[in-house]
């Protein structure tokens, strides 16, 4: 899962030898107590100090490791990025030699047993920091771009290309590989909400096979209807041309 790989797989690191040891635990242990402090304060609003104190490390241990704070916030992000890109990865190659119609199911069904696979309560502080460095954007945003979007939603355009009919540079294909992605987010980012306004709703893994199902019909129609006849779309993707150049879809 997604979430599990990254609170279990970005910070675990090889036993060292020649008595280093030590200093990978320490190293560990700032990171996750990095982690969560940026996410509840934010990147400008965190010090090496309140790091190291509640790490239960000294000063000089974040500049032995990482430099600096930002050092620090990089291989932060960084590892959150690498591990959102494999299991991105992971969901892809569930379909595997199989039809484009059937892959983007593939893909879907694994993408959302990664997003609500696990309770939010022991999610919370990724959601607080990749939100936060959306919206309070520092030098390290490249990384969540470059390690965790964008190779994923290359590949999901292409896919996406090869259902319709389309080569992934036609923005129909960016639009609707968005669009897929966006299904699959809106049930997490609106988890919370949607249990309290219905707490009978428990998202167990037939739960989550059934939503998958939905999200896969809901996508599979709308990407037919963007060319209902290939044969007759002569120039009609030019209704879909943006006044930029098309991008991936963001595909986080």
């Amino acid at each position: 899962m997604f979430y599990t790989a990254v609170l279990n797989g970005c910070f675990s690191f090889p036993m060292a030898k020649n008595g280093a040891v030590r200093d990978n635990e320490t190293r560990d242990r700032v990171l996750k107590t990095a982690a969560r402090l940026f996410a509840e304060r934010g990147f400008n609003h965190v010090s090496v100090r309140d790091i190291c104190k509640e790490a239960r490390s000294n000063l000089a241990s974040v500049n032995y490791h990482f430099g600096d704070k930002l050092g620090l916030y990089r291989e932060l992000i960084g590892a959150v990025a690498e591990g959102m890109n494999d299991a991105k990865n992971s969901a892809f190659e569930a379909g595997s030699g199989r039809p484009p119609q059937e892959q983007l199911r593939a893909y879907i069904r694994g993408f959302l047993h990664q997003l609500l696979g696990q309770s939010p309560d022991e999610t919370c502080w990724l959601d607080k920091l990749i939100a936060r460095e959306t919206t309070e954007p520092t030098p390290a945003l490249d990384l969540i771009i470059e390690k965790g979007i964008r190779p994923a939603a290359e590949r999901l355009n292409k896919l996406v290309g090869e259902v319709v009919g389309l080569p992934a540079s036609d923005p129909r294909v960016a639009l609707g590989a968005s669009a897929v992605q966006g299904l699959c987010i809106w049930y997490r980012s609106s988890r919370t909400v949607a249990e309290r306004m219905y707490p009978e709703l428990k998202l167990t893994p037939e739960r989550i096979n059934s939503l998958a199902d939905f999200i896969a019909d809901f996508a599979l129609a709308g990407l037919r209807a963007l060319v209902p006849d290939k044969r007759q779309d002569k120039g009609g993707s030019e209704r879909f041309r943006s006044p930029v150049k098309s991008s991936p879809a963001v595909a986080l």
